[in-house]
């Protein structure tokens, strides 16, 4: 799927390669709330490893491409998941059979993709809305029992 949205891309971010910050089945960063203890879930630097700036220009274009290929994908900013968490992009993969209960809620729970908002649980129990303009859904997803489930979806 990563190489499927480097393809779609086509931009100066390594997709499939360099900027992999972190990949699946990985348990140890406690920032990430359990979505990368199973599969189907990757973080990605937006950080030029050249100038050591931030590629906010590519974002877009990185969001579109991996939510095209099949994945939710959001930008995550400095600090928004605690102190000194880096920004970046974090997606994951739709479908995957073995993803992660923390995963399959920021696709289908109560803060998840499929329901318009960024994925991330919040204390005061108020999602907040994706900035990226909501999910694509495609056929297969369907097929696989995924819907848009934003409210006045006509679900």
């Amino acid at each position: 799927m990563l190489e499927h949205a480097a393809t779609l891309y086509d931009g100066v971010v390594d997709l499939a390669g360099a900027a992999i910050t972190q990949g699946s089945y990985t348990a140890t960063e406690p920032l990430s709330f359990g979505t990368h203890s199973g599969g189907g879930a990757v973080d990605l630097s937006v950080i030029s490893r050249l100038r050591w700036e931030i590629l906010y220009e590519e974002t877009p274009a990185l969001i579109a491409a991996l939510r095209i290929a099949g994945f939710a994908a959001w930008l995550r900013q400095p600090e928004e998941l605690g102190p000194l968490s880096p920004i970046h992009i974090h997606a994951i993969a739709v479908g995957d059979p073995e993803l992660s209960e923390a995963a399959e809620a920021q696709l289908t729970g109560e803060f998840g993709y499929f329901r318009g908002f960024n994925g991330l649980p919040h204390a005061d129990g108020i999602p907040i809305p994706d900035a990226h303009g909501g999910p694509v859904v495609c056929r297969w997803m369907l097929d696989l029992g995924y819907a848009d489930l934003r409210a006045g979806s006509g679900d």
